[in-house]
């Protein structure tokens, strides 16, 4: 668990409330909530899982076919 100490003596809540809340963020507790606040069924998880995985290859691919794009192109001018 994140704590957090006056830097300094006169340092304001509101920045140690900020300090706090980025320290929650790095270590993931605020995701890690998130994600337990309902309850997910197994197989919506691995739906989600390959959804996800669906979408990052149909996105690779298409980098790709762009980037080939751009190379015959710039092959055209040398």
């Amino acid at each position: 668990m994140p704590r957090v100490t006056p830097k300094y003596k006169q340092e304001s809540f509101d920045k140690m409330l900020r300090r706090f809340k980025n320290q929650c963020e790095r270590v993931g507790i605020v995701k890690r909530v998130r994600e337990l606040e309902y309850y997910e069924k197994p197989n919506v998880k691995r739906n989600a899982r390959k959804q996800a995985l669906k979408r990052t290859k149909k996105n690779n691919i298409f980098k790709a076919e762009r980037m080939e794009i751009r190379r015959k192109q710039t092959q055209r001018y040398r």
